[in-house]
């Protein structure tokens, strides 16, 4: 049984999960965004290259302190109006609150929300480096 922790996270991203496929990842800046920050905390790693290599390597420690970073500039973001930057760094969030889940259905509410981050990760690196191939 899950705790109650858990399943208020798993309501949290059901919500997300469902507002993305209605409408969110046709966001493109949100979805830019997203693979932005995804691509931000890979190069934190040495020699990681994917989102899963990251979640793979991230300790606990150091998801609790990028929770609380995100909490912090989410709010300050939604402060200043930057909604798309608040929704990339809440879908970050919740894909790292659910890792470590013994909850099976909080595990899969996870990966979901990881093939969106990398495939983000994946777009945004290719757009990178086809501005750096057209600048050559």
């Amino acid at each position: 049984m899950p705790h109650k922790s858990e399943t208020i996270l798993l309501s949290k991203i059901t919500t997300l999960l469902d507002d993305l496929r209605r409408e969110g990842a046709e966001n493109g800046e949100a979805m830019f965004l997203l693979g932005a920050a995804a691509a931000n905390l890979v190069d934190m790693g040495k020699g990681l290259n994917s989102w899963a290599d990251f979640k793979a390597a991230v300790t606990r420690e150091d998801i609790i302190k990028l929770l609380q970073q995100i909490d912090a500039e989410g709010n300050r973001m939604l402060d200043e109006d930057k909604v798309n930057y608040a929704y990339a760094l809440q879908i970050i969030g919740m894909s790292l609150a659910a890792l470590g889940s013994d909850y099976p259905q909080l595990q899969q509410g996870g990966a979901l929300l990881d093939d969106i981050i990398e495939t983000t990760h994946t777009n945004y690196r290719n757009y990178v480096q086809s501005q750096t191939d057209s600048q050559n």
